[in-house]
């Protein structure tokens, strides 16, 4: 990829992801085993996506999509280790978060007081180191003092707490093993177990067991290349953000596309080693740039150290405590737990034209409750749902307001029910659509703009006499707008109303100069617009509505003298 701090391994929302997608298969082994094939699936998604430069379709995740359903996957996770660290064993898997807690209820004399201890302890540490690195930071900033260098190697002993918690799980772990009269290890909590040494065998995805029954149930291919595909999206949209977090502090761009290519070449290539898809890290992200890495290779550098602690030290962790490794993730799961995000939207809860931000709160809600009632993956596509609904919206039913002149410099014009005092002039309609003009928003257009007519003719002693059209936040107009456009001002001509379009730009100007201008004088027909300038600006517009108002005021009088 393009950025060199990027640290791309296992994450937890990629994990809990691929658990509820292969939660249909009880037994771990064929989980395990299916879990890299989805890695298939979803590396060759983003690599597809990434040479046809489809890195934009993420953007529908938008951040209280993104944070509600991190937070809700956080809470789900949580809930998925409080069974290792109460040391409860042959926990059955389940499918939501009641179910887990009804499990647990039911199971609750079984739980292991030394192995709940020892994960408090944990928790406890972590919170410890926690607390101890913003500490030295501080010490460092605002003080010079001679032991400088205790701080910082404080500093750098906090940033590494998981590493601290598990070398503390082992040692536990190991002296508080008894040995059987018949020489066996009897520990005395749940422990990982024995793990396998060495560098994982290349083994394509589909050279595997559980493959076979697998692809005999259509319904479980469809339901993994389904998941694959939110996988693929979720991985990416996290690890670009991290990213893209780190180079803006740094002062670099990202190329969005070739960081999608590569994570999916990561996944692809990873599939055929037993890996499950990647995704990168916000914390060890941002620890490359302390650490002052400048290039990918410290990547490399990274992957050399894991293959070896793969290789020399799996030993040891038979005695690691599930305890521990639960209590490490409990701890970086509460870190994904975002309730800043709803309590801030929560201070806008108002209408929109005032400000407001009560879609992102709903959308938040959306995204984190069905994410703990029906799983990660119908939580996030539920939420995407919602707010592509939301866009299709504002695109159907934009903003479309009646303006009047405001008493400031520059004679500037603004919505007349967000600003009462604002100036409007007898006969005169200055209309503003704020959207696209399209075949799904025509409709509304011409409904809008005949409401805005009648109320302001309902309101004005004056006749109105001429209609002021601003286009200047319009950017597109199709064929079904134009003729819409068209109807209008024919029944506004047979009436008497007249218009004047105002900052009409580029194929906005292009279209109408053709279709309502150079067209109907071509075919003969009377011209229904007035006017040889579209980029006017409302003022100018104002002014000539206002002159040739006039005109018509001096007309009619002049000719109601001419009767008497």
């Amino acid at each position: 990829g393009t950025s060199p701090h990027a640290s791309v391994s296992s994450g937890a929302i990629a994990a809990i992801l691929i658990a509820d997608q292969l939660r249909g298969f009880p037994n771990i082994d064929d989980r395990t085993q299916l879990a890299s094939l989805m890695a298939l699936v979803s590396g060759c998604t983003l690599m597809l996506m990434g040479s046809c430069n489809l890195a934009f379709a993420v953007r529908f995740l938008s951040q209280p999509t993104l944070s509600g359903f991190t937070s809700g996957g956080a809470v789900l996770i949580m809930s998925g280790q409080i069974k290792n660290l109460l040391g409860l064993t042959d926990f059955p898997h389940t499918d939501s978060l009641a179910a887990t807690v009804q499990e647990i209820y039911r199971r609750i004399e079984q739980v292991d007081s030394v192995a709940l201890l020892f994960g408090v302890a944990m928790i406890a540490l972590l919170e410890i180191f926690n607390q101890l690195k913003p500490y030295c930071k501080h010490k460092l900033k605002t003080n010079v003092v001679s032991n400088a260098s205790l701080y910082c190697y404080l500093k750098r002993f906090s940033e590494m707490k998981e590493i601290c918690v598990v070398i503390c799980g082992v040692l536990f772990g190991y002296f508080t093993t008894p040995i059987s009269p018949s020489g066996e290890e009897m520990t005395i909590v749940p422990t990982v177990g024995h793990v396998p040494s060495g560098l994982p065998a290349f083994c394509p995805p589909w050279d595997i067991p559980a493959f076979a029954e697998f692809t005999a149930y259509p319904d479980h291919v469809k339901h993994l290349v389904v998941g694959g595909v939110s996988v693929a999206l979720t991985s990416f949209l996290t690890t670009y953000a991290t990213a893209k977090k780190v180079a803006l502090q740094q002062g670099y761009q990202l190329d969005a596309s070739q960081e999608m290519f590569a994570l999916g070449a990561a996944g692809t290539v990873g599939s055929f080693f037993g890996a499950f898809s990647p995704s990168g890290s916000l914390s060890r992200t941002g620890l490359s740039a302390d650490c002052g890495v400048r290039t990918q290779l410290a990547g490399l550098f990274a992957a050399g150290v894991v293959a070896m602690g793969m290789t020399y030290l799996t030993p040891a962790l038979r005695y690691l405590p599930k305890s521990a490794i639960a209590a490490i993730i409990l701890r970086s799961s509460y870190n994904l737990l975002d309730l800043d995000t709803p309590r801030s939207l929560a201070k806008f809860w108002r209408p929109k034209p005032q400000g407001g931000l009560k879609r992102d709160l709903v959308t938040w809600y959306t995204a984190f409750l069905c994410t703990l009632a029906f799983g990660v993956v119908w939580g996030i596509g539920l939420a995407v749902i919602f707010s592509v609904g939301m866009i299709l919206y504002d695109a159907t039913v934009p903003q479309a307001v009646v303006l009047g002149q405001v008493q400031t410099p520059g004679r500037e014009w603004r919505d007349v029910d967000a600003w009462p005092d604002a100036r409007t002039y007898h006969g005169i309609l200055v209309f503003e659509f704020q959207g696209p003009l399209f075949f799904a928003s025509a409709e509304f257009f011409q409904e809008e703009l005949e409401r805005c007519r009648m109320k302001a003719e309902a309101g004005d002693d004056h006749c109105l006499s001429i209609v002021v059209i601003s286009l200047e936040s319009v950017h597109y107009l199709d064929s079904t707008a134009v003729r819409v456009l068209e109807d209008v001002l024919t029944n506004w001509q047979k009436i008497g109303i007249s218009c004047i379009i105002s900052g009409a730009q580029n194929q906005v100007r292009l279209l109408i100069e053709e279709k309502l201008v150079r067209v109907r004088k071509e075919a003969g027909l009377p011209p229904l617009l007035n006017q040889t300038a579209f980029m006017i600006t409302v003022n100018d517009a104002v002014d000539q509505a206002r002159q040739r108002f006039a005109a018509r005021q001096s007309h009619a009088c002049g000719w109601a003298r001419m009767h008497s």
